[in-house]
């Protein structure tokens, strides 16, 4: 009875770490837009759907065998199913290939484990407390979700640290839950051996699964892994080439390269803050904090809010410099939510920087519609600037580019666009009175890039006259957008 009770709140951890692994290994095998999101995470109920579907069809010879199988394959998470995904990627198999691949770990991931709880409801216990069936689902389903909950812990204090961190304990589960239903003591031996030798040569075996996948699915030749780990948000990855050039991934997505860094910067941040010179200036996201010795030397006080710590840590390590953050007196940095800071702060800023990634999520969205930019205005001093990156050149179309600008059109009065060639995307510049004007920043920006698209807040509203503003309740670009990248991707043969 007791052996019961424990075996269901283990398994409600194992589920529980086992649904955070496939969620965010699986989103970042197959880029983290929305689509692929919910896609995986519908993947993951469907394997629990098909493990009760299982539970009361399966003799007791069947299930054992079919958990032993199961429990062993999980010693080779996270590292096979990365290595698949980079043969995949080599021999170009298709993008159906991949979304097997998903199905498959899915089934293996929890099938197995959703099949105890109907299993044991159903098989009776000797507590005579336990004789109805009602009984047993309220105290079986109390211990499993109890369980799910402890996992939920487990995976928090594993939060910015090496995978290492999570497999291991979740091993450990895995192995002991193989002895209370197995009572085979060979069996238990021997995972405990191979699970003792995976951990043992377990950085070996991440890093080289990471690379692979990075080299064959992302073509980066001879690509290393600097840095990899879990924050609560999303996994955050930093590769390098075998050139030098160091990539930022989130979630599987690129969000930024080395190379291209300096002209983001540039055009988002060093350009409007030596035109406007402000007495305070806000930067949103920014996470690599590369913004910040481009805008300190224009600025009076400088401030920089980052949701993920674990992007910062990134930023620091492996994109600027220490010694370029050293000694910057009038520089601040919050870890907030960008949303949340301007809710409570109270400070009137005349430059805010929004350096934050394409909205290919809803969370990424809602930076870029029209009621956080309403809120970032609250925040402007009179003549504040609002500076954004567009994710593409700014075209008459209904496209990203198109929809965040006339977003910001909605909200300000006076938005000043530039294509640049050079970034291969577009820089908007929005306020009630703008400082500068076209002619000034084409001059500023004359020793950098010449030849510049520059669009006056007349041509935009021109350009942008049929694009749908990005709203909270018109998000629909982010699925749209997700769909047809994931669809191109995987699905278009």
């Amino acid at each position: 009875m007791t052996s019961r009770r424990a075996t269901l709140f283990l398994i409600g951890v194992a589920l529980s770490i086992a649904q955070f692994v496939l969620i965010r290994d699986f989103v970042s095998i197959l880029y983290g837009e929305e689509v692929v999101i919910v896609l995986v995470t519908a993947s993951f109920f469907l394997g629990l759907s098909v493990g009760y579907l299982l539970a009361l069809r399966l003799s007791a010879r069947v299930f054992r065998g079919l958990f032993l199988v199961s429990v062993f394959i999980h010693l080779s998470l996270p590292f096979s199913y990365r290595l698949l995904a980079a043969r995949f990627a080599a021999w170009d198999v298709g993008g159906y290939a991949y979304l097997a691949l998903l199905g498959v770990y899915a089934l293996i991931f929890n099938t197995v484990f959703a099949i105890f709880l109907p299993r044991l409801i159903a098989t009776g216990d000797d507590d005579p407390d336990l004789r109805s069936e009602d009984a047993r689902l309220r105290l079986y389903y109390g211990l499993e979700l109890a369980g799910f909950m402890v996992g939920f812990g487990l995976v928090a204090l594993s939060w910015h640290r090496p995978a290492v961190y999570l497999l291991a304990p979740y091993w450990l589960i895995l192995g002991v839950l193989l002895h209370l239903v197995l009572r085979r003591v060979a069996w238990t031996g021997a995972f405990a051996a191979l699970a003792a030798s995976g951990l043992f040569f377990f950085d070996v075996l991440d890093r080289g699964s990471t690379a692979l996948l990075y080299e064959h699915k992302h073509s980066i030749r001879h690509a290393q892994v600097l840095y990899s780990v879990n924050s609560p948000y999303q996994k955050v990855e930093v590769i390098e080439g075998n050139r030098g050039e160091r990539f930022l991934y989130l979630d599987g997505l690129l969000n930024l390269n080395s190379s291209d860094l300096e002209t983001l910067n540039y055009y988002l941040a060093e350009l409007p803050a030596a035109l406007v010179k402000p007495e305070r200036a806000l930067l949103i996201g920014n996470g690599t904090l590369s913004s910040v010795p481009k805008v300190y030397p224009h600025a009076g006080q400088v401030t920089s809010v980052e949701l993920d710590a674990a992007v910062l840590e990134a930023g620091r390590r492996f994109f600027t410099p220490a010694e370029s953050l050293d000694d910057l007196e009038r520089w601040q940095l919050h870890v907030d939510d960008g949303k949340h800071f301007l809710r409570t702060s109270r400070e009137l800023f005349d430059l805010i920087i929004v350096d934050v990634p394409s909205p290919l999520t809803i969370q990424e969205g809602y930076l870029h519609t029209v009621e956080f930019y309403e809120l970032a205005r609250q925040r402007l001093s009179e003549r504040g600037v609002l500076t954004v990156q567009l994710s593409g050149p700014l075209e008459r179309n209904d496209r990203t580019p198109a929809r965040v600008a006339a977003a910001l059109a909605q909200v300000f009065p006076q938005v000043l666009v530039v294509n640049s060639r050079r970034a291969d995307r577009g820089f908007a510049y929005a306020s009630r009175d703008l400082p500068f004007n076209g002619r000034q920043l084409r001059e500023a920006a004359s020793g950098y890039e010449r030849g510049l698209t520059l669009l006056r807040s007349s041509e935009v509203r021109r350009t942008v006259q049929d694009a749908v503003p990005f709203s909270t309740d018109r998000m629909d670009l982010v699925l749209r957008r997700g769909w047809e990248r994931f669809f191109n991707r995987y699905l278009s043969g």
